[in-house]
């Protein structure tokens, strides 16, 4: 049975040969003129198209064509088609046969290279779809969305410096100032970082301060730097300055915040912080209690205060584990099963799914700035939760 884009491609040739047609039918100011006739070529041409011989129709369209103001449209269609349907060294052929007609305007040709540029990246060819869409960045028609693309490819290839001189020049055409700029420079901080050269990781972190995205992934960097440089003491407080922006990130940077106490023998303080966060708010007893099973931080009174409250009110966990033993006055039993229990859940978070996308509900194990599947930066957060429900299935 032949496929939706396959009927698609069979009614572009309707299209153009009914077009054809009506402007001979209609055009013609000598009424008394004969109707043009559909050229047999067309008739041809659509018959091996509803025969699902698309090869032998297209090579019969590109050697028929005539490219003019009336079927330019047409090539840029089925192009288009190829492309979303996968087939993109066809597309390719087909902007390429149009890019070969002397008879093209400049803004058609500009046209035909967007387009072709769009079919290298279809095909991954990032090289050769930058070359094009550096050319196009000077067209007066063409030149913001030439350099949209260009910063797409600049994400993938991780070179940050040029999606940032090109961003730049979006802006300048746009009016508009984006958070992503901020980001890239985080990206060069983080790098900076893992090179060894804090210093020149400032630097690119005095950039993030232009966007409120921007400024808390900052915020974090500079938390890490500080501990890396055992300043402690300014660690804890850029760790505090993140939970009270954005308190999903507890999970995230839970096992940092929890070091930076201990290496300051200052854990007495990190239980009356704890305490005072729950204390306020009842749902941050969960969120810590999670927390603290992800990061396998077991040895601390309130934590696993938290994490027996979590684990004796949910309605999944008290109908599996005993909770006998959670609640044994043996003080040694009631140590061995929640010591069982708190590594099972951990093992339970590890293997799940952590991070997911607010945006699109793209799901990852491991935490990303830049979601894969809708683009957006600083979307995905922490999950809050274990996906307990797997263990009833």
């Amino acid at each position: 049975m032949p496929t939706e884009a396959t009927f698609l491609l069979a009614a572009l040739l309707i299209v153009w040969a009914a077009s054809g047609w009506a402007f001979g039918r209609f055009g013609d100011k000598d009424r008394n003129a004969p109707p043009a006739r559909i050229s047999a070529d067309y008739i041809r041409g659509l018959n091996l198209v509803l025969s699902r011989r698309t090869d032998e129709a297209l090579e019969l369209f590109l050697q028929m064509a005539k490219v003019d103001e009336e079927t330019l449209e047409t090539h840029f269609a089925l192009g288009h088609l190829f492309r979303r349907r996968g087939e993109v060294d066809r597309a390719i052929r087909v902007h390429q046969n149009l890019l070969a007609r002397p008879s093209l305007t400049e803004e058609q040709r500009s046209q035909a290279l967007f387009a072709l540029g769009e079919d290298y990246l279809g095909a991954g060819l990032f090289d050769r779809a930058e070359k094009i869409f550096v050319d196009l960045s000077e067209s007066e028609s063409l030149a913001k969305q030439a350099l949209e693309r260009l910063v797409y490819i600049y994400e993938r290839e991780k070179e940050w410096k040029k999606a940032i001189e090109t961003h730049r020049r979006v802006e300048v055409l746009s009016g508009e100032k984006s958070s992503q700029v901020a980001h890239y420079y985080c990206e060069l901080a983080e790098q900076a970082l893992r090179d060894g050269d804090p210093t020149l990781a400032r630097d690119y972190l005095k950039s993030t301060v232009r966007s409120e995205t921007g400024a808390l992934r900052g915020t974090l960097i500079r938390a890490e730097l500080a501990k890396v440089e055992k300043d402690y003491a300014q660690a804890l407080g850029l760790y505090e300055q993140v939970l009270e922006r954005d308190r999903t990130f507890i999970t995230e940077l839970f096992a940092d915040f929890y070091a930076c106490f201990k290496a300051t023998g200052r854990l007495a303080d990190f239980e009356r912080y704890v305490e005072r966060l729950i204390t306020e708010d009842k749902q941050a007893a969960n969120e810590v209690a999670h927390a603290a099973i992800v990061a396998g931080l077991t040895g601390s009174p309130v934590l696993v205060r938290c994490i027996e409250s979590f684990v004796v009110k949910d309605e999944i966990l008290g109908n599996l584990v005993d909770v006998e033993d959670l609640q044994s006055p043996d003080a040694a039993r009631r140590e061995a099963a929640f010591t069982r229990i708190a590594s099972a859940l951990r093992k339970l978070a590890l293997s799940s799914a952590r991070y997911r996308c607010t945006n699109c509900g793209y799901s990852t194990q491991r935490f990303i700035w830049h979601c894969p599947s809708c683009k957006l930066w600083e979307s995905i957060r922490p999950i809050q939760h274990l996906r307990l429900d797997s263990l009833m299935g």
